[in-house]
């Protein structure tokens, strides 16, 4: 008797743990998140800071146009530029209304009217302009639009000022028809440009310097985030990956089921792949960049400072190719290099918002180290005879300064040159 007592209750138990067992697998509450997540990666180590889009956004280059056909050029490192662009992303425009490119003849504009150029140097999504110029009034209109440079100007016959924002292939061109700028405010801010070096206008709207500008040569120290450190900071899991050693030129390749990495160049330049499968549907350029800015927030940070150069969208750039690129800047200047060495930018792969691919320099600059030694940039005919040369036939359409940098043992060296950018989005070193 007692045995059969026994028998039930084992079976009454093993009963209940069977129930228990089918609601704990089959009725828990849904835990997954219901949006869009970072592809399952997990941040497990905190390197460089992160940043916001908007600091990413700042102008290549501000032209100022003074009248009676004369110029000048405010670059990232001078005084002037941070001075000019603080009083105008502050200042509100409303009112848009698509005109025709051709109503306004540009070329008068460029040389009768005191105005401000603010270049980006590439198309621009309206929504991340927005998040630049707080005082942009966001309407419908501009949603979808791709703004390239923003001109100001003041018509010589009047007090009238015009705001335009222009796409850069010329088809799209939309009028601030309020704007909170009196023709003093514009006549103030160019008049800053009677205190720099005169530009003369070449082509395809590049300016050259008539005089030599002044950038200093430096020797900086460096570190650099390790092929361990960036390991766990792109897998899920570290420890099934499998590492191995390409016999020619000494890199690690790290590999798990789906994705790989592989750090090479001595262990300063990686490149992660994670291959996505591209989904139906049209690429919101907006969403993309942000996507590329988060994903460097969580992995790896930003080593310095940075700025969007290139990004899949409209204009004369392939819609085809996914890349989104972040310049990276010293003291304000670009960086730039020659030949292998592979340095000074960040480059993602992104659509539809997830990331199938990452580059990026895994140096880490510090300090100067000793003195910064003063250099003069070439100018006038001597700057376009070297510029031609460069170019090789190709159009030129953006003239700027940059550092030139160059590794040693324990150092990297920035040298003053002029760089230009193509047409077809290359930047060559014109000096």
């Amino acid at each position: 008797m007692i045995d059969k007592v026994k028998t039930v209750v084992l079976t009454l138990l093993v009963a209940v743990s069977l129930v228990q067992s089918y609601f704990l697998a089959y009725s828990m509450p849904n835990l997954e998140t219901q949006v869009k997540t970072e592809q399952d990666y997990v941040k497990t180590e905190e390197l460089g800071p992160e940043e916001k889009v908007e600091n990413l956004l700042f102008p290549e280059a501000l032209i100022m146009h003074l009248g009676e056909d004369k110029h000048t050029v405010f670059y990232p490192n001078d005084t002037f530029y941070r001075m000019v662009l603080e009083k105008l992303s502050s200042r509100e425009f409303k009112g848009f209304q698509r005109v025709e490119a051709n109503t306004i003849d540009w070329e008068q504009v460029r040389r009768q009217d005191q105005g401000i150029e603010i270049r980006f140097g590439r198309d621009i999504p309206f929504p991340m302009l927005q998040r630049a110029f707080k005082g942009i009034d966001g309407e419908a209109l501009l949603s979808a639009g791709m703004i390239d440079r923003i001109w100001i100007f003041a018509r010589k016959d009047s007090s009238e000022v015009r705001s335009f924002f222009l796409g850069k292939d010329g088809s799209e061109v939309y009028e601030a028809a309020q704007v909170d700028l009196t023709a003093q405010d514009v006549e103030q801010s160019v008049g800053f440009g009677q205190y720099w070096k005169p530009f003369s206008y070449w082509a395809n709207g590049v300016y050259v310097p008539d005089q030599s500008l002044a950038l200093s040569r430096l020797e900086v120290s460096f570190t650099k985030y390790t092929a361990d450190q960036m390991k766990r900071n792109l897998f899920n899991d570290p420890t099934t990956t499998r590492m191995f050693q390409d016999s020619q030129d000494g890199a690690q390749i790290y590999i798990d089921t789906k994705r790989g990495l592989k750090v090479e160049q001595g262990g300063s330049w990686l490149s992660f792949k994670d291959p996505v499968a591209r989904a139906e549907g049209r690429d919101d350029p907006a969403e993309n960049i942000m996507s590329a800015v988060q994903f460097v927030n969580q992995h790896g940070g930003w080593n310095g400072a940075f700025r969007l150069t290139k990004a899949p969208g409209l204009g004369r750039e392939d819609e085809s190719d996914p890349a989104i690129r972040f310049q990276q800047y010293y003291g304000d200047v670009p960086l730039v290099t020659a030949g292998d060495f592979r340095f000074g930018y960040m480059q993602l792969s992104v659509q539809q918002g997830f990331v199938s691919s990452y580059e990026r320099s895994l140096f880490v600059l510090g300090d100067k180290v000793g003195e910064a030694q003063p250099y003069n940039l070439m100018s006038g005919n001597q700057l376009l005879t070297k510029m031609r040369q460069a170019a090789g036939g190709l159009q030129v359409e953006s003239l700027f300064p940059a550092y030139r940098t160059t590794l040693t043992k324990d150092k990297l060296i920035l040298e003053p040159t002029w760089a230009m950018r193509l047409t077809n989005g290359e930047v060559r070193i014109a000096s």
